[in-house]
């Protein structure tokens, strides 16, 4: 009787498996590991925009402070509202990020974020009714574009030799 050898099927299916086994994981683990640098590098570009932007609201705010305390300075010493914005008229030429609107009575003035983007705000100044009452509404404060986004249409052809 002839004898049957089972040895490449006993020892080379479960080798192959183990081989394929270790060759998908690895597979899987260097795609992890490309999914979470790329989740790294977009938290930390999140982080400093972030970043950037409240220290942009941190020194608008200070400059609503004060544009807040000179407007109360100015109408305890205006006896008229056409003195009173004519006092903030003169202030805002004399800063010079300031924009005054003598029409509809608004400042504004905006603060750099990025090389693209700025924070725009815009106040309502209001004469107030009383001496001790702020009359300043917030219209507008918001991001906005400062540069336009140009596509790269090139396309790289090969010209072959040198």
């Amino acid at each position: 009787m002839k004898q049957k050898h089972y040895f490449f099927v006993t020892v080379g299916i479960p080798s192959l498996f183990l081989i394929f086994s270790v060759l998908v994981l690895s597979v899987l683990a260097l795609l992890t590991l490309g999914s979470s640098r790329n989740s790294l590098n977009t938290a930390k570009h999140s982080l400093e925009q972030t970043e950037k932007y409240y220290k942009a609201c941190s020194s608008a705010t200070e400059t609503v402070s004060q544009i807040r305390s000179w407007a109360g300075k100015f109408a305890e010493e205006s006896a008229s509202e056409e003195e009173y914005f004519s006092q903030l008229s003169q202030f805002a030429d004399t800063e010079g990020a300031l924009t005054w609107d003598s029409a509809k009575h608004t400042l504004s003035f905006s603060k750099k974020i990025s090389d693209t983007q700025q924070l725009s705000v815009i106040l309502e100044l209001l004469y107030p009714a009383e001496k001790n009452t702020q009359a300043l509404n917030v219209l507008q404060w918001n991001t906005e574009l400062t540069d336009s986004w140009t596509p790269d249409n090139s396309q790289n052809i090969f010209k072959g030799g040198k």
